[in-house]
């Protein structure tokens, strides 16, 4: 019953259907025809092969540095340079794929998500009083949705190249938590007021090589499960090496999970219980229904180790306890205060511009906000995603982007019951985007390169994987799913 109303959220049933409208429909049809026909022409070249698979690794390559270098401090402000690498990436690979490189595209739901969410973009900075302001949002928005459809592309050639990109991702991490624990040791000092003296005492909070602690928690919120999930792929794979890559990625995990907790970042502690309750939702629904019996031992335990981490975190870790207990402090906090004030704002912002959005990026957001803030309240954003993006770009991308995290969500789970080989990695990627959902309600950083790259990796690979399973087939009928994860 479950995996019935699920197969239905993910719309995969249509994935057929819309890949076929799409290669009829005069347009894309069209455009996808002379493109192919063009690549014909150019395979007959003795020379043609080899080279585009050169350049289709190359581009590869250039997307394994994108994702090793969105920790390096020089990023943290130089925005354009991880665009013009993604682009570089990306015209790199539509050259190989002219020279007869790579497989099928192959046309999702998903897509069609992301295509409208990039359309209401489109029609939003368009009609936009703050056209200059739009475009250039716009452009961003263009490099993250193109980005989507280069990292798809690419998985669909080769899903094996998932792991790398995920490697690539987690070294930088790594390394990045690393330096935020040094920065924890020698007690960094804070580049600004983070703490509300009044409610909470100071503490240390680690920012790394990206100067701002929730900006490092976002960053780093998606990489911990998907180092999880990367350790139990590679103790089930057959290589040797197993044994001693498995634990490095285990490693990872828990040092980022500490690094994450020591920024003091408050919607990086709702993450970290929101992704471990998922996390532990996910697996139970798994592993009792097929051993129902284990359900009240597993209850106590699991009520025993909560204690023992809530009495651990009171009578060793004060400040941290009175940094998570300020999440309830309600408008005492000048935080909380500041963001209630921002969100009523944005709602009255989306009420007068529900139809097409104020324009795209937060330029153009910044100077419709002058004409809704509270005086003292500016604000770079809306502190919450779903109103930031309906805010900018109106009820078609609002409506656009939540189906698109719905699909992903309904495609996860149904990896994660058909293909026992991408099952964890499938929860990996799912706990990823819960990690980044979580802390979007209530933070910004959504937006910057070096968490927006990771959501759109996340996104693509969700999409390529299912498209995979699809192709070969392998759509779980009702009741089916258990005796193929037994398996």
């Amino acid at each position: 019953m479950l995996n019935e109303l699920v197969l239905k959220l993910s719309a995969s049933k249509l994935d057929d259907r819309f890949g076929q409208l799409v290669r009829e429909s005069f347009l894309l049809g069209s455009l996808l025809a002379l493109f192919d026909g063009l690549s014909k022409r150019l395979k007959s070249l003795n020379f043609a092969p080899r080279l585009g698979q050169s350049l289709n690794t190359l581009s590869f390559l250039i997307l394994l540095v994108l994702f090793a270098a969105l920790g390096l401090p020089q990023f943290a402000s130089d925005k354009e340079a991880l665009a013009l690498i993604a682009l570089a990436a990306g015209g790199i690979y539509l050259v190989s794929r002219l020279l007869g490189s790579g497989s099928t595209f192959k046309f999702n739901m998903m897509d069609l998500m992301v295509a409208l969410y990039l359309g209401a973009n489109i029609i939003s900075s368009i009609s936009s009083h703050y056209l200059p302001q739009s475009i250039k949002g716009l452009s961003k928005v263009a490099v993250y949705t193109l980005s989507y459809f280069l990292l798809k592309a690419s998985l669909l050639d080769r899903k094996e190249r998932l792991p790398w990109y995920l490697s690539a991702a987690l070294l930088s991490g790594l390394a990045v938590s690393l330096y935020g624990l040094y920065q924890y040791k020698i007690g960094v000092a804070p580049l600004a007021t983070w703490e509300d003296p009044t409610v909470e005492n100071k503490g240390t909070r680690i920012y790394s090589t990206l100067g701002n602690p929730n900006l490092l928690a976002g960053y780093l919120l998606p990489l911990a499960p998907l180092a999880l999930a990367m350790s139990t792929y590679i103790g089930k794979a057959k290589s040797k090496l197993r044994f001693l890559i498995s634990p490095l990625f285990l490693i990872t995990a828990i040092i980022t999970a500490v690094a994450i907790f020591l920024t003091g970042s408050r919607g990086g502690y709702l993450s970290i219980i929101g992704t471990g309750g998922f996390i532990v939702l996910a697996l139970s629904v798994y592993f009792f229904s097929k051993k129902p019996k284990l359900i009240a031992p597993s209850a106590l335990i699991f009520l025993a180790v909560a204690a023992a981490l809530y009495a651990a975190l009171h009578f060793l870790m004060p400040t941290f306890e009175q940094r998570l207990a300020s999440i309830f402090a309600g408008s005492e906090h000048s935080s909380n205060a500041y963001r209630m004030h921002v969100w009523r704002a944005s709602m009255a912002m989306f009420a007068d511009n529900w139809w097409l959005g104020v324009g795209s990026g937060n330029s153009a957001f910044r100077l419709a906000y002058g004409l809704y803030m509270k005086s003292g309240f500016d604000a770079l954003g809306t502190y919450c995603v779903p109103l930031e993006v309906g805010v900018e770009t109106g009820i078609l991308g609002l409506v656009s982007f939540g189906l698109l995290i719905l699909f992903s969500f309904a495609r996860a789970h149904l990896l994660f019951y058909k293909d026992s080989n991408l099952s964890y990695l499938a929860l990996g990627l799912a706990a990823a985007l819960v990690s980044l959902m979580v802390q979007g309600m209530v933070d910004t950083v959504f937006y910057r390169p070096q968490v927006h790259f990771l959501f759109w990796l996340v996104i693509a690979a969700i999409s390529a994987l299912s498209s995979q399973e699809e192709s070969r087939g392998t759509e779980p009928e009702p009741g089916e799913n258990s005796e193929k994860c037994q398996n």
